[in-house]
């Protein structure tokens, strides 16, 4: 994997969130972990405005994480901890039942793909179907 410096942070945080959205599942496929924040309560969540549903906000790499925690100002509680990818893909399923939904890689501004966990999961398995091919 690339190294990540500042100037291609500001370059992948620039894209449009459909591109975060297929630099995410290319990278988390490669390096099977997703970042997010929690607390001793569970994981954050944020809201979808259109519908008022909870969206879990996920990051392909710590620096991610840690700028739109640190930009938006969450309070002290919260930490950015990583997850394995095969633990995150059975999330998806109970995320999929309880109607929670997916913002994928939101930028410090809060500009994100907000995805159904089963449109994730089935990309994410046509991703981990290429590397084997």
């Amino acid at each position: 994997m690339e190294q990540l410096t500042k100037n291609k942070i500001d370059e992948i945080l620039a894209r449009k969130p459909e591109s975060r959205y297929k630099y995410f599942i290319r990278t988390v496929a490669e390096l099977e972990e997703v970042w997010g924040m929690a607390d001793d309560e569970g994981w954050m969540m944020l809201e979808d405005d259109l519908d008022n549903t909870d969206v879990l906000p996920v990051f392909p790499h710590r620096e991610f994480a840690e700028l739109f925690y640190e930009q938006g100002e969450f309070g002290e509680e919260y930490k950015v901890e990583p997850l394995d990818l095969y633990e995150f893909m059975e999330w998806l399923e109970d995320m999929a039942e309880q109607k929670i939904k997916v913002g994928v890689f939101p930028t410090p501004d809060f500009e994100c793909a907000v995805m159904t966990p089963e449109k994730v999961m089935a990309d994410l398995q046509t991703e981990f179907d290429k590397e084997t091919e």
